[in-house]
């Protein structure tokens, strides 16, 4: 390999990879690690995660730039705080700290412009112009906000069966079918399950295909649901558009477990944008080579778009 190389990291809720590629876009390995949400590990844990996956990617490399796009790090403190632990671990010769989606977007449209709307555990939209210009709405937290996101969905999903079994609330499968995905014996369980902490977010986030699969079945309860939820995804999309002034059809990557269902969630999805057409479609490429273009962007590398629609993950 040349004297020169980069290397682009996704820290995801679930899993963490590490590409290298050489200076000419060449990509030579890549290694997957565990979990690297930096609101769970702090940064002291993703810069000894990213480290020691370094170290398995290949060992003694010092990178010419790192980047690093890490969930649970989107705001300037946290990525300044995780720069400064890596640039400690003398990782690499410079480093650059960006969130997940950052890292996703870059990935998604391969460099140039356009929206990524992201609804996994937790959701958000982030878009970049052709004058680099960004904007991005929701990824507030599941508190104050993601919504569309597979938490989101079931969180919802677990109200409206409680009302319907308070008698509030229309009747719907999911009194069934929601009790059956979380291994409850019974409602009365859920208090304990939720606020002792027995049912995590991500636990309730993967209990979502039971809502898809209730609307499919024809529950109106559970299409209501993803209804909403899609309209307010297409809502941020939409804002997310008009704000960095976006030509239309507006170019948008969906990405995560909630858009399995992409076909469900589509027509929603386009009336909650408001008027403004989109191109959905599914990202270009994963964000960990997302996080390579930003790597190689930051040691003034210009890669060649020959050279990115070749590139396969080693």
């Amino acid at each position: 390999m040349s004297e020169q190389s980069f290397v682009g990291v996704d820290a995801g809720g679930t899993r963490t990879r590490l590409v290298l590629a050489d200076h000419q876009g060449g990509l030579h390995a890549s290694v997957e690690g565990g979990p690297g949400d930096y609101q769970r590990l702090g940064a002291a844990g993703v810069g000894a995660l990213i480290t020691e996956l370094l170290q398995r990617l290949q060992p003694e490399l010092v990178p010419t730039v790192l980047c690093a796009g890490v969930a649970g790090a989107g705001r300037a403190p946290e990525q300044q705080a995780l720069c400064g632990e890596l640039e400690s671990r003398q990782v690499a010769a410079q480093i650059l700290v960006v969130s997940d989606a950052r890292a996703a977007l870059e990935g998604a449209h391969g460099g140039m412009a356009g929206l990524v709307c992201i609804a996994g555990t937790g959701s958000m939209v982030l878009g970049r112009n052709a004058a680099g210009e960004e904007a991005r709405a929701g990824g507030w937290g599941p508190v104050l906000g993601d919504q569309g996101s597979a938490y989101a969905l079931v969180l919802e999903g677990v109200r409206r069966a409680l009302q319907a079994e308070d008698g509030s609330g229309e009747a719907t499968s999911l009194q069934r079918d929601l009790l059956e995905a979380l291994e409850l014996g019974n409602w009365t369980d859920i208090v304990a399950a939720v606020y002792g902490s027995g049912l995590s977010r991500a636990r309730l986030a993967e209990a979502c295909p039971a809502i898809f699969a209730a609307a499919r079945r024809g529950d109106r309860v559970a299409a209501d649901i993803i209804d909403a939820a899609a309209y307010a995804l297409g809502a941020q999309v939409g804002a997310v558009a008009r704000r960095l002034r976006l030509t239309a059809p507006v170019a948008v990557a969906c990405t995560g477990g909630v858009f399995a269902e992409i076909e469900i969630l589509r027509g929603p999805l386009t009336r909650g944008a408001g008027g403004v057409a989109l191109a959905l479609r599914p990202p270009r490429l994963p964000g960990c080579l997302g996080a390579l273009l930003l790597a190689m962007g930051e040691g003034t590398v210009n890669v060649p778009e020959s050279v990115i629609s070749n590139w396969i993950m080693p």
